[in-house]
């Protein structure tokens, strides 16, 4: 009886209990197959700009990308880098969805905070201007500058009365000189070089004196002539060389009207030139600006001041200069599209680093000591 009723108590709780068990064995399985997947990787947009943005071998770095992935490992979270090649296609891509985020020297203005978002501010910047040293004291800069002041017509002139003095010359010294050399050739090289000593220099060349006072008083007026020539010719070029160096100096941006200038291709200094009336040419990037400035189809280029100096520090061979104070100050963001569930994490994110030290240590690293 006793036997039954252990039987019995003993299969109601195998009946009841192991199958709970064993049900338990695939739960915990399935539990660990259900985990979370990794995040997506975000869309993150590039417009290279040294030194905020720098691809070396296709991978990116700078500022801009140092402190984002320092943020984003903050926050876990994973990038997906695309660049694009101007500023302007960067902007509308973001707005339009194909990036979550954009990274460059973005700078944050009221046209483009009413199409993205726009981070807490996290580099202080402005606008400078980019010039040729060399820009002005070139050899077809003082031509057309002569040509410009009605010298050029002057100049000819002078060359039709030296080679006529020439050929004179040569028919009266064949004539009265019987040392002079019968050869066409050698006189007319030989009177040549006696007119062009006296048009240069104001002195002859040792020639004979074969006419008495009379022959004194003619070389004498010849002197005269060729120091007058030699004055013309040097007061000339050295008013031409002077009035293209005022004219062609650029120190602030109140010398850019009437002067073209190059910017870049959807930026806010494009923006800058269409409103303040400047001639403007646009490029995609600061390299094509810079062969345009140094081979004269620009006179200068209005940029990211950070840019720019940045450029002519790292290329000391290139005959550019950064001049003038900064002028429309601006400040940088990371942008973001409209409502974006990251505009508020990243900023607090961004307020940290202000606050941390870390930004200043990415200035000083691509920046050195103020």
């Amino acid at each position: 009886m006793r036997g039954s009723m252990f039987d019995g108590w003993r299969k109601a709780f195998l009946a009841v209990f192991v199958p709970m068990g064993l049900a338990g064995l695939p739960a915990a399985a399935g539990a660990q197959e259900a985990a979370d997947p990794p995040p997506q990787a975000l869309k993150v947009g590039l417009y290279v700009s040294p030194p905020f943005v720098v691809e070396e071998d296709g991978r990116f770095t700078g500022m801009a990308v140092e402190l984002w992935e320092t943020i984003a490992a903050e926050l876990g979270l994973r990038s997906d880098y695309r660049s694009v090649p101007t500023l302007g296609e960067l902007v509308q891509a973001t707005v339009d969805g194909e990036f979550d985020i954009a990274l460059t020297n973005l700078t944050i203005t009221e046209n483009r905070a009413q199409r993205m978002d726009f981070t807490h501010p996290w580099y202080d910047a402005g606008l400078r201007i980019m010039v040729n040293e060399d820009q002005g004291t070139s050899f077809s800069a003082l031509v057309a500058g002569l040509r410009e002041s009605g010298h050029l017509k002057a100049y000819s002139w002078l060359v039709f009365v030296i080679l006529t003095a020439t050929v004179l010359l040569t028919l009266f010294d064949r004539q009265f000189d019987r040392e002079f050399p019968r050869r066409w050739r050698d006189g007319l090289a030989e009177s040549f070089y006696s007119v062009m000593s006296i048009a240069t220099s104001g002195r002859s060349p040792g020639r004979k004196n074969l006419f008495g006072w009379i022959g004194r008083i003619w070389q004498g007026l010849w002197l005269v002539c060729g120091i007058a020539v030699l004055a013309y010719l040097t007061s000339s070029v050295t008013s031409v060389m002077t009035t293209l160096s005022l004219t062609n100096q650029i120190n602030s941006v109140a010398d850019l009207p009437g002067k073209a200038v190059g910017v870049f291709t959807g930026s806010v200094t494009e923006e800058y030139a269409r409103e303040s009336g400047l001639a403007s040419r646009p490029y995609r990037n600061l390299d094509e600006a810079v062969e345009a400035l140094i081979d004269g189809g620009i006179a200068a280029i209005i940029a990211d001041a950070p840019v720019l100096e940045y450029y002519a520090l790292r290329n000391p061979d290139q005959p550019v200069a950064v001049v003038g104070p900064i002028f429309e100050p601006d400040k940088y963001g990371f942008g973001l599209q409209h409502s974006s569930d990251l505009t508020r994490p990243l900023t607090v994110e961004i307020i940290g680093a202000h606050e941390s030290g870390i930004l200043e240590e990415l200035r000083v690293k691509y920046f050195g000591e103020r």
